[in-house]
């Protein structure tokens, strides 16, 4: 155990070495080699500019490593920072994994396992609380189900080595289920993912992180990717997590952030359980979005409905209307930003974002060991890099600017 002031010194120490080198490296035009699993072959002005967002990241989130991978056409720029960090170092991928699960289901749909209009309540006949939900709404979020995560923040980083069993969190997830409009209204939950994976399991007899291996991560390209044991708490060759003590939620600045190299999955299992890499994950989504998984039914994946839901009448038809053209939009498993679709995530120790664009062929993903800023820190920084790779032609049009990103990124920083 790390007495706390020298715990203090240490991550200090790593932040200020980190943004050194980083401040370094950007202005002499970024990396011009390769080094273990880094690539760089971007325009080294770009290159730069993304290592002074990822050096600015680091510092307001308190991470000491991070990974980014950038995809433009033939061209990238994958690079780990931190001691022994590259771009293979792998990462707890957390939601932005997620999606994993919605192509396993739409590759049993193609092989005709199961049908996305099935209702899960005859595969897992044993639970209640999820009568007329469909395998279909499970990954479009129209099922009704709440999270199942409220409430548990504290206890997932302040004891992160606790095992949960699938069905204690689905039963959370139900004590404040229905939300409104079960299959009209879109509710972002991961008790979806975690129902998916559990009636596929019931649904298949197979064991999971063989179903994924084999109908999933070897198609995808993921070769580094596996689906860890619920028992197993170590990530092998993974970023060393991080994360601030949590009381109410919120992080306890003054305690100071401590190393969480031990983690379970099982906090998120079939949500976002799955150790990756950046370029795995590209990989992933962009076989996903491309239609990969399912024959026909994989043709929806990029189909998507506005995340706000309009007001409804009595029958649940709407009276309000909603903007669908612009506004965050959810797709089958993925949101979708502007161009971009994917996901960002966060469990203890690591937050990720992973964004794909499948008309310019455009991917981020990034990746930072310290999970108290939240997934949508990530997802902040993934959208600044995007911006600047946009800016220098290396991505398309982007509704948001470098600096609206950066500005979200500042009020989310913690313990600042």
């Amino acid at each position: 155990m790390i007495p706390r002031l020298a715990q203090r010194t240490r991550f200090a120490a790593v932040a200020l070495i980190a943004t050194a080198v980083l401040g370094l490296t950007a202005c002499t035009g970024g990396a011009t080699g390769t080094s273990g699993g880094d690539v760089a072959t971007l325009d080294k002005g770009l290159s730069g500019s993304i290592d002074d967002a990822v050096a600015s990241a680091m510092e307001l989130s308190g991470s000491s490593e991070a990974v980014v991978g950038v995809w433009s056409g033939d061209d990238a720029y994958v690079r780990g920072f931190g001691d022994g960090v590259d771009g293979s170092t792998r990462i707890r991928g957390a939601q932005a994994t997620q999606p994993v699960m919605c192509a396993l289901l739409l590759d049993l749909v193609e092989d005709g396992t199961v049908k996305l209009g099935r209702a899960v309540e005859k595969d897992l006949e044993r639970q209640s609380g999820i009568e007329g939900i469909t395998y279909g709404q499970l990954c479009d979020m129209r099922s009704g189900l709440a999270d199942y995560k409220d409430g548990f923040a504290d206890i997932f980083v302040n004891n992160p080595t606790r095992p949960w069993p699938e069905q204690e969190l689905i039963a959370q997830g139900l004590t404040r289920s229905p939300l409104s409009w079960p299959g009209l209204d879109v509710h972002i939950s991961d008790t979806n993912a975690l129902v998916l994976s559990r009636a596929i399991h019931v649904k298949t007899g197979d064991d999971m992180s063989e179903l994924l291996k084999n109908r999933v991560f070897g198609p995808a390209g993921m070769g580094s990717s596996y689906f860890p044991a619920p028992t197993s708490t170590t990530a092998d060759d993974a970023l060393s997590g991080l994360a601030y003590p949590s009381s109410g939620g919120k992080p306890v600045c003054d305690a100071g952030p401590a190393e969480k190299l031990e983690v379970s999955p099982s906090m998120l299992g079939g949500a976002g359980g799955t150790v990756t890499t950046v370029t795995d994950l590209k990989n992933f989504y962009a076989r996903y979005l491309d239609g990969a998984f399912g024959g026909e039914a994989g043709k929806q994946v990029t189909e998507t409905i506005p995340v706000k839901n309009p007001e409804r009448d009595e029958e649940g038809n709407p009276t309000s209307e909603v903007d669908t053209e612009s506004g965050d939009q959810w797709g089958f498993g993925v949101e979708k930003v502007g161009p971009l679709y994917g996901r960002s995530g966060a469990i203890t120790g690591t937050l990720t974002a992973a964004y794909h664009d499948p008309e310019s062929d455009f991917s981020v993903v990034v990746a930072l060991n310290n999970s108290s800023a939240g997934a949508g820190f990530a997802k902040s920084l993934a959208f600044q890099i995007a911006a600047l790779s946009s800016e220098a032609g290396a991505a398309p049009e982007i509704p948001w600017t470098v600096d609206y990103q950066a500005e979200r990124l500042r009020n989310a920083a913690v313990c600042q």
